[in-house]
Order: C-alpha cells, then sequence, then structure tokens
C-alpha cells in the first residue's frame, strides 16, 4: 500500500528533527563544532524541505566578510565583503526572494550572484539570526515538484533555519570558550617559563613571542623606558627583519620613542599614530589600541599597547602586539577581552624583565665586588704594613678605609741622598677611580725621590725648591691623569734626622699639629702651601696660589700628627665633627707616650666619638716623634 504525500511529509519531520536533537546534543556536549556539523544541517534542511540544493554562509563580524561553510553540492567560495547596510537590511528580513529583493540588497546581489550561486540558482535566502544579531544567510535552490513553499513549509524553514542561527551562535559560544581556556593556560603556562629567563635580551625576546602566541597577533615588540633620557627605546621586536626594514635604523637600540610625545585627544582617529599611543599607555599607565598607518615603528596596522608594571607599580615600558589574525588568515581587530588578556600578561611581563635585571645586576655587582677585592690586595700594597726606624725618631701610622677601596695615601720613605721622605695625601671621592689616581701619585712621587736619589748630594742645595719643584711635576702628573673633579691634597716632609730640620710642603692638605716639648701647639703649612695636585694645569698655578716650602726644627720630646680629614671631620650620631679641637687636646694629652701609643690613642678616641654613626671618610695617621 502506497503511503501518503501527508505521511511522507510526516516522517520526513519525525526523522529531521531527530536528527537535529542528535546534532544539538553532539554540539552541546562539545564533541563538535559549527564548521563540521553544518553540511549536516544543510542536508538536514534540504531533505525535509525537498530542495534541489543550497547552502550556509556565515557572517564575521570582525571584518565584515561572509564565508561558506557549506553547500550542495560542493563548491569553493571566497571571503565576500558585505556592508554594514546591507547586514542592517539583511536584519529586517525573514525570507528573501533574490528575483524580487529589497533594493538596498540588489547591488550586493548582483555583484555576488555568480560566486554565491556555484552550479545551483539559488532562489530564496533566509537570514540567520537571533535577535539583532546577525549570524549568516541559508541559501536555497529550486524545489522538487513545485514552483514554491507552502505556508507550513515557510514556517518550517523559519525554525530549521532558527536552529541553524542557534548552532552557529552556540559553536562560536563554545569556541569562544575554548579559545579563552586555552588563552589563559598559555598565559599560566607562560608565567613560570619568561621569569626564568636570567639574560634581559633573553626574557624581552620571550616575552614578545609569547604575546604574539598569546594573542594571535603578526607582529609585535617591547620597549622600555630609559629614564635619564626620558625615552621609550625597543628591546625586541617580532619578526626581526622589521627592524631592517626602518630606513636609516641600523640597530635596534637606535629607534627609541621620547615620551613627551603629543599624545591630545584633540587629535583625530587618523591622524593618531603609534608613537601617540605608546607615549599615553606610558602616561595613562593603561592598555590602549590604534589604527595607523602600516609605515609606523611595528610594521602592523591594527595596534594594542600594555604598560609593563614593576613590582612597585612604576611603568617600565610597553609591550605591543599588532595584526590580530583569524581563521583563514583574515585581519581582525582587537577586542575587551584582548586588553585584559595583554594587561594581565604585561604584568607577568613586568616580573620577567624585573628578575632578568636583577640577575644582571647581581651578577654585575658581583664582578665589581671582586674586582674590588682585587684592587684591596693591591692598594693593601701600596700602603706600608711596617715603618722604618728613622735614627733618633719614632714613627707610626694607622690606614682605616671607609669601604674596600680607599683614596688615602701615606708613607716613610728612606732617601739613598739622605734623609726620609714622610708623605700622606687623599684622594677626592672614593672607590676604584679615587685609587687609581692615589696609586699614581705614589708611583709619581717614588720617581720624583728615586731621581733626586740619583744625584749627587749637595749641602747647600736649597730643598724647598726641591719640593716646589717636585710638586709641580706631581701636579702636571694628576691633572693629566684624573678627570675634572679628581685631585688630591697632599703635604710632604723631608726630615733630615742629622740637622733634625724638617722641611715641608702642603699642597691642599688638612696642616699637620707640632705638639711642642714644653705643650704648645705649632700649625704646619697652616699659612704657607699651594693648590691640591691635579686640580689646575701648571701655568694656571702661580696665578692661583703657588707652592711654598717652609722649615721647621725639631726638638726632643716634639711630636707631629699629620692626618686626613677622616679624622677631623668624623661626624657622630649628633652630626658634631670631631674637628681639630678635639685632636689638638688628645695629641697634649698623649704627649708622654711612644708614637704607636699615640697613633693608636687618637685612632680610639675618634672612634669613640664616632660610636654608632657610620665612617665618614677614610681615615689615616702618621705620627712622628723626636726622641
Amino acid at each position: 500500500m502506497r503511503v501518503s504525500s501527508a505521511e511522507e511529509t510526516i516522517q520526513r519531520l519525525i526523522f529531521s528533527l531527530s536528527e537535529l536533537e542528535q546534532l544539538g546534543q553532539t554540539l552541546i556536549s562539545g564533541h563538535s563544532n559549527f564548521n563540521v556539523s553544518s553540511k549536516t544541517y544543510l542536508r538536514i534542511t534540504l531533505g525535509t524541505l525537498q530542495a534541489s540544493g543550497g547552502a550556509i554562509y556565515c557572517f564575521h563580524p570582525s571584518d565584515n566578510h561572509l564565508t561558506l561553510a557549506a553547500s550542495t553540492p560542493e563548491s569553493e567560495m571566497a571571503p565576500i565583503e558585505i556592508e554594514q547596510t546591507e547586514v542592517e537590511t539583511l536584519l529586517e528580513c525573514s525570507l528573501i526572494a533574490l528575483d524580487t529583493p529589497p533594493e538596498p540588497l540588489q547591488q550586493f546581489i548582483d555583484r555576488n550572484a555568480e560566486l554565491m550561486d556555484g552550479n545551483v540558482k539559488h532562489q530564496l535566502w533566509v537570514p540567520l539570526k537571533i535577535h539583532d544579531e546577525f549570524l549568516g544567510i541559508l541559501s536555497l535552490g529550486g524545489l522538487f515538484g513545485r514552483a514554491k513553499f507552502e505556508k507550513w513549509e515557510q514556517e518550517l524553514l523559519n525554525i530549521l533555519a532558527h536552529q541553524i542561527s542557534i548552532a552557529i551562535a552556540y559553536s562560536r559560544i563554545v569556541e569562544g570558550i575554548q579559545s579563552e581556556k586555552f588563552r589563559l593556560f598559555m598565559l599560566a603556562e607562560s608565567a613560570p617559563q619568561i621569569c626564568q629567563l636570567l639574560q634581559p635580551e633573553d626574557a624581552a625576546e620571550q616575552v614578545v613571542h609569547q604575546a604574539v602566541a598569546l594573542l594571535d597577533a603578526n607582529v609585535g615588540g617591547l620597549m622600555l623606558i630609559q629614564q635619564a633620557q626620558q625615552k621609550l627605546e625597543l628591546r625586541y621586536v617580532f619578526p626581526p627583519t622589521l627592524i631592517s626594514e626602518n630606513p636609516g635604523e641600523d640597530d635596534k637600540d637606535a629607534l627609541s620613542i621620547p615620551l613627551d610625545s603629543d599624545t591630545s585627544e584633540a587629535k583625530e582617529s587618523d591622524e593618531r599614530t603609534s608613537l601617540d599611543m605608546l607615549a599615553g599607555v606610558v602616561k595613562e599607565g593603561k592598555t590602549d589600541r590604534c589604527f595607523t598607518k602600516p609605515d609606523n615603528l611595528f610594521g602592523g596596522r591594527n595596534l594594542m599597547a600594555g604598560p609593563i608594571q614593576g613590582r612597585d607599580g612604576d611603568i617600565l615600558g610597553v609591550l605591543v602586539v599588532g595584526d590580530k589574525e583569524e581563521r583563514g588568515g583574515r585581519t581582525a581587530e582587537f577586542t575587551d577581552e584582548d586588553e585584559v588578556l595583554i594587561d594581565s600578561f604585561a604584568k607577568q611581563a613586568g616580573v620577567a624583565i624585573e628578575n632578568a635585571h636583577l640577575h644582571q645586576e647581581a651578577l654585575e655587582a658581583r664582578q665589581l665586588q671582586t674586582e674590588m677585592e682585587e684592587a684591596r690586595k693591591i692598594q693593601e700594597n701600596l700602603i706600608p704594613d711596617t715603618l722604618p726606624d728613622i735614627p733618633g725618631y719614632e714613627v707610626a701610622g694607622h690606614y682605616e678605609p671607609r669601604g674596600p677601596v680607599g683614596g688615602d695615601y701615606f708613607d716613610c720613605i728612606e732617601l739613598v741622598a739622605g734623609g726620609w721622605g714622610l708623605a700622606i695625601a687623599d684622594v677626592s671621592g672614593k672607590g676604584m677611580q679615587a685609587a687609581l689616581l692615589m696609586a699614581t701619585l705614589r708611583a709619581g712621587l717614588l720617581s720624583e725621590l728615586s731621581s733626586a736619589r740619583g744625584r749627587e748630594h749637595d749641602h747647600t742645595l736649597d730643598m724647598k725648591n726641591e719640593l716646589i719643584d717636585m710638586a709641580m711635576t706631581l701636579n702636571s702628573l694628576l691633572y693629566v691623569s684624573g678627570t675634572e673633579e679628581k685631585y688630591a691634597t697632599f703635604f710632604y716632609s723631608h726630615l733630615n734626622p742629622e740637622t733634625d730640620m724638617l722641611t715641608t710642603l702642603n699642597g691642599g692638605h688638612n696642616p699637620p699639629i707640632i705638639v711642642k716639648n714644653g705643650g704648645s701647639i705649632v700649625w704646619l703649612g697652616e699659612d704657607v702651601g699651594g693648590l691640591p695636585l691635579g686640580m689646575f694645569p701648571n701655568d694656571m698655578v702661580p696665578l692661583i696660589a703657588k707652592y711654598e716650602a717652609e722649615q721647621t726644627k725639631l726638638e726632643s720630646g716634639d711630636l707631629v700628627i699629620f692626618y686626613t680629614d677622616g679624622v677631623t671631620e668624623t661626624v657622630n650620631i649628633d652630626d658634631e665633627f670631631y674637628d681639630e679641637e678635639r685632636l689638638e687636646q688628645i695629641a697634649k694629652n698623649s704627649h708622654g707616650g711612644d708614637a704607636p701609643s699615640i697613633c693608636n690613642l687618637i685612632y680610639e678616641s675618634v672612634m669613640d666619638f664616632q660610636g654608632d654613626a657610620d665612617q665618614f671618610d677614610d681615615l689615616t695617621l702618621l705620627v712622628l716623634r723626636k726622641k
């Protein structure tokens, strides 16, 4: 018995509804997506409505394109552009007969008819939509055995189209969730990876690569702030070939942006450059997007930049990505979710970059510490451990550097030609430069004294003039050896034990104290002397304060105390100076002891005065006592 047409239709409907239910469950379970199931949806629709062929087109709002999801018979089609006004017209329609379309769609149909028809002459469009969201088009060809749909078939077509629309929307939601889950997973995975990189260059490169992958971008870059120059400096760009494509730029370190770029909001959007955006991100501390000309710093047009923050909240730089890519190679705009993502990743990047820089600074500090330790050992060899015995005299010294390497110097040198040279000096500043200049001074002094030894001793030689000549030579040496702010105060004494004559020259140094046997005080070189060594060239010295020498005869019991300003300018916790009065008093009180004990008493007095305060400067003492 032949089944009636009505019964056949009911059976088709029941079968179609069963397939739709199974397909819906498959989508909900996450085991499929619309790209996979679109052919099945089209087959169910065509079979239920007995249509000869058709197609499903999906709409991509990011770039206003339609792409072919499924067609019967199968065909291929390049993405086609659709205007926003045409989308709005489609949203207003439920069914569109292609031979009598709404006027706003006529131009779109005419320019794409051959492309969209393929092997089937399409006759009817059903816009796929949910409320005011346009999702695509269901297109149908001719009908088997009839010219047009019955009313109930049109209603059924609308139901099927609605099911397809739900499937597209749900699939996009699922894809979006899966994409966000994947990106969050990548975000969580990237943090420990980039934070383990201990070289700043490696960290910058990995941060950019991770950001480009995380945000589906084609270009990216990382710029860090150089505070001294107030500019953003490019540390890494992807792809690296972008650097060479910038004319006149031979090195990525040369690519920089001044932070005072005009970021005024009054600029029109088409006038706003990537430089404006980057400077604005630093200024505002907020992620921003910019659609700019393709000849910008990074080569892309659609850019997004996020501020890189340090642990204390300061802006370290900017992380930039550009030209987001969708499936099929289309360029899409960055979304609000992308801004949240780059903002989160940029915070991780800040930690990674800080870690790398701190590690680098630690390595440099360790290297500097090693070098300072070596310099300290060398300097220790320049300061005498023990002082020689001078007939009829006692001599003692003490040297206490403030840091690992100091700038003070003292020595007691036996002269072959006769007599003894006692020197004390204080180089301006601290650290390696001061130590090097001190070593230069010592070498120059020994060279001068060595040349004097080589001369035949002449008792008639004017010792004062000899010391002045030596001071001028040392001044010239230190002037050419040091920098503008490096010089040395210097006090030199020539002692003749046979005559007990002490010839002295003061080059801007603290005047030594002579405590006479009777208890009176004499300050050496207080009114007679000259400039510190190395402060001015020799031709200027006579115009300012020429070097002069003086002679003093020592008597039994006389005590001479040479010192640097680390003694008299020692500060206690009350910000009081030890000063010359305290030195004078301790010198008087200790006058009866021998040179080593006097030197030790003065040092202990200074340390007791300093107490818990920090050491101000290198502390150096040289004590000479005539027996």
